[in-house]
């Protein structure tokens, strides 16, 4: 008797246990599944709405689609005269490959194969092209170094700043990751004027240093001011 007893007392609880189980189950599988984009989008934005520039006139500026590497962004809109200016920043955590970032989220695509290298001593590297009628100008601030543009360029900054002494203590407090991989990813873009004084070449050249100029500014305002980690 004893022994029937405790029988049922074990098939009652494997009973409770499975049925337990498809109702958590089946629970699970009915709730709505949130995207790892949904999950970004719900981070707030930490990228001030206006950034000033010299020489130029601030118009507006508006959120861009956060996406699975880019939790973030924001377009910005300068005039200066009758010239326009576009500046798209992304806050990256990726891998630093800027020629991989246009050709994926920029209708530039395939031109950035023509893209031009450049480097100024003091801000780091940039590269800059042309595409239908445009001037484009492309790097990555670092959160430490100097801007970069391909993925090694941004993996040796990161082992030569980040490995540093004073930034044991706050990841083993877990404050902050030993390679940082953040970066402000920025797309700027101008029209090429020609006129009948300047060939297209002269004029590109003319549209790049307006961009240069412009991005030695902006990578110095944002190494200052660059986002915490989110």
């Amino acid at each position: 008797m004893h022994k029937l007893t405790w029988q049922s007392v074990r098939l009652s609880l494997l009973a409770v246990t499975f049925l337990g189980t498809v109702l958590v189950t089946a629970k699970l599988a009915a709730a709505p599944k949130e995207s790892k984009d949904q999950a970004v989008a719900q981070k707030p934005n930490p990228l001030p709405e206006t950034v000033s520039m010299q020489d130029w006139q601030f118009v507006n500026s508006t959120p861009t689609k956060p996406h699975e590497e880019a939790p973030f962004g924001r377009q910005y809109r300068y005039q200066q005269g009758d010239r326009p200016l576009d500046v798209e920043l992304q806050y990256m955590t990726s891998d630093g490959n800027v020629s991989r970032y246009l050709f994926v989220y920029t209708p530039v695509r395939a031109a950035n194969a023509a893209m031009k290298i450049r480097y100024k001593p003091g801000v780091g590297y940039y590269g800059v092209l042309s595409h239908q009628g445009n001037a484009y100008l492309s790097a990555c601030v670092n959160p430490r170094g100097e801007s970069t543009v391909t993925e090694q360029q941004f993996t040796q900054n990161r082992y030569t700043y980040d490995l540093q002494a004073s930034r044991l203590l706050p990841w083993l407090l877990g404050k902050e990751s030993l390679i940082d991989r953040r970066c402000l990813w920025t797309f700027m873009s101008t029209p090429v004027k020609a006129n009948s004084s300047a060939g297209t070449a002269t004029a590109t050249e003319v549209a790049y240093k307006t961009l240069e100029t412009t991005w030695f500014s902006w990578n110095k305002w944002w190494q200052s001011n660059f986002p915490p980690p989110s």
